[in-house]
């Protein structure tokens, strides 16, 4: 891990150890949306060593970098944030900060193995610095700054940046954004001049509110969310590459495997796989609702695999738990090369007669409605109902029907075994068929589905 010295300018390289654990406590980690020009670990290495960059102060909102380092947008970012750390905290009197970090000059991209290492360990960095600093571009603490993106009159060619207010500020529509939002205990959020805007802590009803995450999780422990709320937090998010909305999520997660771009919507599905082998217990993974501008299912069936082809699937999975005092003990659940493979209790009638008995039969063979262990908290005095799917035979294979939707029985009052005496394998594959089509997904590059009250969805475009 490389730190940038705030006093002497240089990349200091650490290796996972103590030196480096001393090293973060020092550390202020920088957390902000990609713009035009950043400063690549290449650019600072050939420019920033030899130019005036450790005297020249950037702290007034008319300063510029010097001509000679091309106006960049991120050198002025990268000036500011050493700067920042340099000064006293907002909320302490005394700072000891003698590094900082950003994604954009402390990794060396050109090395995929350093840039692997980074995705991997990024959540734990974030959590381990002294203190993360957000910085919102399109933000201003004055109201009188806000403005709507358009044509800058005032200079050729120039298009003027949407300003607003806090909440509407896309870092918080980000993939990236998201690990580094809950990773820190101590975050201070800057508007687009470095005005101090507040901590995580006194803005956490303004976060909750346009996150859709809840307080406890902003300011405890995330590990408590089952993995189906975890996903619903990156529904409504989007990041540039595809692949990267599965790769966001591995420090979330803890995932540890490998990277590999080009795979494409594949990281997701493989995202999943990780997951059920990590955590068997949490059914919520298969808690998901195909969204009514999602299509990857089959028109005519509305059938598809088990996993969630995609994150926008997890829109309606916020309010899921599977801590009850039901929980029932599932066995024989496991991953096969043809899907996932569930012992269910075997419900067919033992014995009848007549036609009508031979198409019950026929009928319940072809059918199932699994029980998760997860239910949905809503209604008064904290109800539960049990999410169940429903699943079908076609061709000798089990699909999941009805994938826009999902039952919701109520929690069996015993918390006896899932399993009954009597039990049948079921194996389910893991996706539906053929390759997932992402445009399946986002109807067009570039934007968030929002989902409205009534459960239906709209795609808000956002500026990349």
């Amino acid at each position: 891990m490389r730190l940038l010295n705030i006093k002497t300018c240089e990349l200091e390289k650490f290796k996972e150890g103590p030196k480096l654990r001393d090293a973060l406590d020092k550390c202020a980690i920088v957390s902000h949306r990609w713009g035009n020009n950043e400063l690549s670990f290449q650019k600072y290495e050939k420019q920033m060593k030899n130019s005036n960059y450790r005297d020249r102060q950037f702290d007034n909102p008319g300063d510029t970098p010097p001509s000679s380092e091309a106006e960049s947008e991120g050198f002025l970012k990268t000036a500011r944030a050493r700067l920042k750390a340099q000064q006293q905290e907002p909320t302490q009197p005394q700072n000891n900060l003698k590094y900082i970090w950003m994604d954009t000059c402390c990794i060396n991209k050109e090395e995929e193995g350093e840039l692997a290492e980074a995705i991997v360990l990024m959540f734990h960095w974030y959590s381990s610095a002294k203190v993360c600093y957000a910085y919102l571009p399109d933000v201003s603490a004055v109201k009188k700054e806000f403005q709507e993106p358009g044509k800058d009159e005032g200079t050729k060619g120039a298009v003027k940046p949407r300003i607003g207010c806090f909440e509407c500020s896309d870092w918080f529509t980000r993939g990236w954004t998201l690990q580094e939002l809950l990773a820190p205990t101590k975050m201070y959020f800057f508007d687009r001049y470095w005005r101090f805007l507040g901590t995580k802590a006194t803005l956490s009803a303004q976060i909750q509110r346009v996150t859709g995450i809840e307080a406890q999780y902003l300011n405890g422990d995330v590990s408590r969310a089952c993995v189906a709320v975890k996903m619903s937090w990156l529904a409504r998010r989007q990041t540039t590459k595809i692949e990267d909305m599965a790769y966001c999520m591995f420090g979330l997660f803890g995932i540890n495997t490998f990277i590999r771009y080009g795979e494409r919507e594949g990281a997701f599905l493989r995202l999943g796989q990780e997951l059920i082998k990590q955590k068997p217990y949490d059914e919520s993974i298969f808690a998901w609702k195909s969204p009514k501008i999602d299509t990857n299912i089959d028109p005519e069936t509305k059938s598809s695999g088990l996993l969630a082809p995609w994150p926008t699937c997890y829109l309606g999975s916020g309010n899921l738990t599977i801590e009850s005092s039901k929980y029932r003990p599932r066995t024989g659940y496991s991953v096969t090369n043809g899907g996932i493979l569930f012992q269910v209790p075997n419900k067919l009638p033992e014995n009848g007669n007549g036609r009508d008995w031979m198409a019950i039969v026929a009928w319940l063979r072809k059918n199932y409605w699994l029980k998760l262990n997860c239910w949905e908290i809503g209604g008064g005095f904290g109800a539960r109902d049990t999410i169940t799917i429903h699943l079908q035979k076609e061709g000798g294979n089990w699909r999941r029907m009805d994938c826009e939707a999902w039952d919701l029985r109520k929690m069996p009052r015993s918390s006896r075994s899932i399993l009954g005496p009597k039990t049948r394998p079921m194996e389910i594959p893991q996706q539906g068929q053929g390759e997932p089509d992402r445009a399946r997904f986002l109807a067009e590059e570039g934007s968030v589905p929002i989902l409205k009250k009534d459960g239906s969805c709209q795609l808000h475009s956002n500026v990349m």
